[in-house]
């Protein structure tokens, strides 16, 4: 169990400590924090405030809602957000190696080495491991089969065999259906059935109650079905047009009274004739529609949607080739969109206005039991979609279930054997930190991470460099033969982050407090105070900063 009050208190546990073995201390809780969650069979729970009770095993969702106040700790858990947000995968990965390393590094300055030893040993190792994935790549992505095989490797651990197939094949067609183009990709959810009932849809899909779009008042008057539809997309208010300065009718008389409501109505209907001269079937506006006026085009039969997102609407012209205008009488036959269905459909509770037109924007739609699974197969498929956009670049793929690290680790202790100096040590150091990854993952798979690591490393050496630890078994098998891999960009990515969190973290060697506010102190305006020495004494807010070396 990993509460948010285990990483709110990291800073109390290590007070004790000097500047060094804080920020040390911090990062290597964190990664401690998460690390459970890493692994084919990890699963997490993390209580939240006011009793509110989150289920889930993804790193980078736990970091999001837990209350961090150590500064170091912030740091690492940026990893986390950082790696998430550019490659939608391995954000656990990344904290545990940056935790890792952390900790290999305190071993080494306890011997005696100085951080900047440790420092440039890190990112030397960094530099070598990086490299070396090319020569780990076993093949490059193309066919569906081994993309869907990829989206498992990202999936594995956070659902079962069954719908983990499902919602891979689900993200490898949504990916297919819009290679090139993922901005066209919309994923809505919603509550109330199995996730096998989630479906892709050839069609711009939009939550009339999430995105704020509403219907008409009187729905009985408006089809639930529309083909072959004409579609005018309106990016401001419908209503009577005032000039600025008459915000209000003055009223005096019953003809006053008569003369407005002509006014109105004659109004009304050059609205009405504005749009059935280009026989307008479907109208989506970005604001409000007046209400006598909505109503009045539902009894025409047209299907009207108000208060449509910004970000619809654009998908809105894309999807029908409509162009947006700023009125009715602003309409010419090139601003008319068609679609081939708008389809009013009901999803438990929720209703959904589907724009179905070949090619132009595709949805995928999300089911679940409780809103909570919903949330949390969203995300499945969001990062799923976010791993396949990073194989466009043709970077090929190598074997996941710890493989590549162990491989990593072997190629660097055997690169640090002809580093002359102290380095070395840390080029070690970094190795050991690395098989951290297949040790977690043996652990989490009910097994002995000492013997997995131990027999992991025998297989290497004789060659087996695909040889990882099995999702399935939880004991050792080849992983790439059972499909098990992951881009390399997203392990280089892994290595990248991790090894700058921990050697920022390094390069600090003195934390000053204070509880001055930002700003204060002194008498000058600029925010600081000099003491009698000649330094200065810097405003933080009482957050610790950090002097490096």
């Amino acid at each position: 169990m990993a509460g948010s009050d285990q990483i709110a208190n990291v800073t109390e546990r290590v007070a004790g400590e000097d500047a060094v073995d804080r920020n040390l201390s911090a990062g290597i809780a964190l990664a401690d924090a998460l690390r459970a969650t890493l692994g084919p069979k990890g699963s997490d729970k993390m209580l939240v405030g006011g009793g509110e009770v989150l289920l889930t095993n993804k790193g980078s969702s736990i970091v999001d809602r837990m209350e961090i106040e150590a500064p170091a700790a912030a740091l690492v858990a940026e990893i986390a957000r950082a790696q998430r947000g550019e490659l939608g995968d391995g954000s656990t990965s990344a904290v545990v190696l940056a935790g890792a390393l952390l900790d290999e590094a305190r071993s080494l300055l306890d011997d005696g080495f100085h951080p900047t030893t440790v420092v440039n040993g890190y990112s030397r190792a960094a530099s070598r491991a990086r490299s070396h994935l090319d020569g780990l790549v076993t093949e490059t992505a193309t066919d569906a089969t081994t993309l869907r095989a990829v989206v498992e490797t990202t999936i594995t651990g956070r659902w079962d065999d069954e719908r983990t197939e499902f919602l891979a094949d689900l993200v490898t067609r949504g990916h297919e259906a819009t290679r090139g183009r993922h901005d066209s990709l919309t994923i809505q959810g919603v509550a109330g059935a199995d996730t096998e009932a989630s479906e892709l849809l050839d069609g711009l899909v939009i939550d009339t109650g999430r995105s704020s779009t509403s219907l008409s008042d009187v729905p009985a008057l408006v089809p639930k079905r529309v083909a072959d539809a004409t579609v005018v997309v309106v990016d401001d208010e419908l209503t009577i047009r005032t000039p600025d300065a008459a915000s209000r009718y003055s009223i005096d008389s019953a003809d006053d009274l008569e003369r407005v409501q002509a006014f109105e109505s004659e109004e009304y209907e050059r609205y009405v004739r504005a749009l059935d001269t280009h026989s307008i079937d479907v109208l989506f506006c970005q604001k409000s529609v007046d209400d006598r006026l909505r109503t009045r085009l539902a009894r025409e039969g047209v299907l009207v949607f108000e208060r449509t997102r910004q970000d619809e609407v654009h998908k809105l012209e894309r999807a029908t080739g409509a162009t947006a205008v700023m009125h009715p009488d602003d309409l010419s036959p090139n601003a008319v969109g068609r679609a081939s269905i708008v389809e009013r459909r009901q999803f438990g509770e929720t209703e959904f206005v589907v724009v179905r037109n070949a090619a132009a924007e595709t949805s995928v739609l999300l089911r679940g039991g409780t809103d909570h699974v919903v949330e949390e197969t969203e995300d499945i498929v969001a990062d799923g979609l976010a791993v396949l956009e990073t194989l466009e670049d043709g970077s090929g793929l190598v074997p996941g279930g710890g493989a590549v690290e162990v491989a990593l680790a072997r190629d660097l202790r055997t690169y640090a054997r002809g580093i002359p100096d102290r380095e070395a040590f840390a080029v070690e150091a970094f190795a050991d930190a690395v098989e951290t990854i297949p040790a977690t993952l043996a652990r989490n798979a009910g097994e002995s991470p000492i013997d997995t690591l131990l027999e992991l490393r025998r297989r290497h050496d004789e060659g087996e460099t695909t040889v990882g630890v099995d999702a399935t078994t939880g004991g050792i098998g080849d992983v790439a033969e059972q499909g098990v891999l992951e881009p390399a960009r997203l392990e280089d990515r892994i290595i990248a982050n991790a090894t700058q969190a921990a050697t920022c973290l390094l390069r600090v060697d003195e934390v000053i407090e204070t509880d001055e506010p930002i700003g204060g102190g002194g008498d000058h305006d600029h925010g600081h105070d000099h003491d009698h020495g000649g330094g200065v004494r810097s405003s933080t807010g009482g957050y610790p900063w950090a002097i490096g070396h």
